[in-house]
C-alpha cells in the first residue's frame, strides 16, 4: 500500500488522505472476510453432522479433507456432504463462483495426490 502511495505521489491530490483511505478500505476488507469465514464455518458446524459409524475408508476421505486448506475443506465439504450447487458455495464462502470452483478443483487435485486416485 505505501509503496503504491509511494509510486503515486506526485499525482495525489491528498496523499494523506488517499493512504488513510486505502488502510480503511484494507481494514474493511479483512473484517468482512473473516466475518463470512466465520458465518460459514458456523453454518458448516450447525448442519454438516458425520456419523460416528463410518466405513474405515470413509473416515480416511474426511480425515484427507480435513486436512487441505480451510477454503478447499469447506467447499468439497459442502459440494459432496451437503450437495450444494458451486453458487450457492460460492454464497457461504462470500466469493465469486469462478473462486469457489477453484477451491473445489484444487481441493480435488490434493485430495487425488494424497489417496492416490486417478482424476479424469
Amino acid at each position: 500500500m505505501f509503496v503504491a502511495a509511494l509510486a503515486a505521489w506526485p499525482e495525489l491530490q491528498n496523499p494523506a488522505a488517499w493512504v488513510r483511505t486505502v488502510a480503511i478500505n484494507k481494514a474493511r476488507s479483512g473484517w468482512r472476510r473473516r466475518y463470512a469465514e466465520h458465518r460459514a464455518l458456523r453454518r458448516f458446524e450447525t448442519e454438516v453432522v458425520v456419523g460416528r459409524d463410518l466405513p474405515p475408508d470413509v473416515e480416511g476421505f474426511w480425515e484427507e479433507v480435513r486436512g487441505l486448506p480451510r477454503r478447499q475443506a469447506q467447499a468439497i465439504a459442502l459440494f459432496y456432504l451437503e450437495d450444494r450447487p458451486v453458487s450457492e458455495i460460492a454464497g457461504m464462502l462470500d466469493c465469486s463462483e469462478s473462486t469457489a470452483r477453484v477451491h473445489l478443483t484444487r481441493g480435488r487435485r490434493a485430495l487425488a495426490e494424497r489417496l492416490a486416485v486417478e482424476l479424469d
